[in-house]
């Protein structure tokens, strides 16, 4: 029997090949065959599927989300390029810390593609959907262990704001914590607006049974409840789970952790915050001078043009006396 699924952005087929063995036990025996191909045309009208198959425009805010948590493993995965290259040229005890930033930027890119199958996944989807797509706090607890890890045994005590920078590695992990924060934001901002979609409809739902149902009381009170136990329920089950929205907050303050953590093993100095004023007075002394020798030039400008029209002057005089020959000094 064969059967052809379509899984996401993937062709599987599969060969169900069913054998009697001697002891007449039918052994199952599955052939997947992947496609080769990357594109489906599914999308050329501006639509894309959730993971429960159904289909929105590619600017619904779901798709916003999924967007940046996408970017956010691109750029995880430039920066642990950029580390795998250091870890080539540093000592050992500097190429272990290296190494097992490593494997942690790894397992958090496969966390995220979870967290993608999460947002893709509208609460009204079917069980399987969900099940499939649970995330757990688990995720969270780890991410803290790892910055109390390298808190209490790597790094020195916070004293100042640091300022993105100090190596390549670094700088581009700052990145990664500013993504994750958009992502944060698109997530909640996606939570909102569901919910206002919810309750919109959901209003529109009892209006109509109020409109339907004048005639007996009863059941309008009977629909008035069912349908405010149906709100509360919806608002619960439509937002992102608690443990997704924790573990992206807690990433933002791990990726922050480990860009001083590859500082450090890149050997750079951190760049500190500094009062604005402390430089601004040297700019406005600066500032100053360059006034005063724009004055001093214009100054000059003025004396340079004054001497000019003096010798102007002279000079047609000078042409007068040259006409009438007849005068005489």
């Amino acid at each position: 029997m064969n059967k052809l699924i379509k899984i996401s952005n993937f062709n599987l087929k599969l060969n169900f090949i069913i054998n009697n063995n001697n002891n007449n036990n039918n052994v199952l025996k599955i052939n997947r065959f992947y496609s080769s191909k990357i594109y489906t045309k599914t999308g050329d009208k501006g639509t894309s599927a959730l993971f429960n198959g159904e289909r929105r425009k590619k600017d619904d805010q779901i798709f916003q989300a999924l967007g940046s948590v996408d970017e956010l493993s691109s750029q995880l995965g430039l920066s642990k390029e950029h580390l795998i290259v250091l870890s080539k040229n540093i000592n050992n005890e500097k190429k272990e810390l290296a190494n097992r930033v490593i494997d942690e930027i790894e397992q958090i890119q496969c966390l995220l593609l979870d967290i993608g199958s999460h947002i893709a996944t509208p609460s009204y989807s079917e069980e399987q959907f969900q099940k499939r797509s649970q995330f757990n706090d688990f995720h969270t607890t780890q991410l803290e262990n790892w910055v109390d890890h390298y808190t209490n045994n790597h790094l020195a005590p916070l004293k100042n704001f640091i300022l993105p920078g100090g190596g390549l590695t670094s700088a581009s992990l700052h990145v990664c914590r500013s993504v994750c924060r958009r992502s944060e934001r698109e997530l909640i901002t996606m939570t909102n607006i569901e919910n206002e979609n919810q309750n919109e409809n959901n209003n529109n739902n009892n209006n109509n049974n109020n409109n339907n149902n004048n005639n007996n009381n009863n059941n309008n009170n009977n629909n008035n409840n069912n349908n405010n136990n149906n709100n509360n329920n919806n608002n619960n089950n439509n937002e992102i789970s608690s443990p997704v929205l924790r573990f992206i907050n807690r990433l933002s303050d791990y990726l922050f952790t480990i860009a001083r953590i590859s500082n450090k093993i890149e050997g750079g100095e951190e760049s500190i915050y500094r009062r604005p004023s402390e430089s601004l007075s040297s700019n406005n002394n600066n500032n100053n001078n360059i006034n005063n020798n724009n004055n001093n030039n214009n100054n000059n400008n003025n004396n340079n043009n004054n001497n000019n029209n003096n010798s102007n002057n002279s000079n047609k005089y000078q042409r007068k006396l040259e006409k009438h020959s007849t005068i005489q000094d």
